[in-house]
């Protein structure tokens, strides 16, 4: 028994290790206005590890956020600004390593927001507009192309009555169809 305990904390010990010393991930990009695509400020950008607040940042004037996701989790950076919609993307960095690989790799998103429409139910928003898999021992990042297929015909159903609602209030000018539908890759 002495021995299997004494294994189980030596592949305990190495798994820290290699997942300390692993390529990792740099999730970053800018906060967008749906309509115009121009920055937004005050955006708040939180990142959940394993369902847990880790880091949190507001966008400043260029709307930009930066953060490096730690290896052997399930992560979800949110976007949240007031009278906005809230929406998220969703990255897993769970997965073997090399030890002393020191690569930084980068992930650049673009998020837009665009406001609250009064009396219809967006909370589908709170569902990962994305799904990603970063493999910390190749470096390789991976969209769910499945994930984001499923939700398109919802988020373009619910995009098509945002544009129709905000038309008709009046609060949308008539310059095209709001591109805030697109299923981020």
């Amino acid at each position: 028994m002495f021995t299997a305990m004494r294994s189980f904390i030596t592949a305990l010990a190495l798994l820290l290790v290699l997942c300390t010393n692993a390529a990792q991930l740099r999730v970053h990009g800018v906060v967008t206005d749906v309509d115009e695509r121009l920055p937004l400020e005050q955006v708040l950008v939180r990142v959940y590890r394993n369902g847990e607040v880790v880091a949190r940042t507001l966008t400043g004037p260029g709307g930009r956020y930066s953060f490096v996701l730690e290896n052997g989790a399930e992560h979800v950076i949110r976007f949240s600004l007031a009278g906005h919609v809230t929406k998220c993307y969703a990255v897993d960095t769970r997965g073997p390593a090399w030890e002393d690989d020191a690569r930084v790799m980068g992930l650049e998103v673009e998020m837009t927001l665009f406001p609250k429409v009064p009396g219809l139910d967006l909370g589908f928003f709170d569902m990962p507009m994305g799904i990603a898999r970063f493999n910390p021992m190749t470096g390789h990042l991976a969209w769910n192309d499945t994930y984001a297929m499923a939700i398109k015909p919802e988020v373009d159903r619910l995009m098509a009555e945002v544009d129709h609602r905000r038309r008709s209030a009046g609060t949308l000018a008539a310059r095209g169809p709001i591109r805030g539908g697109e299923v981020l890759r």
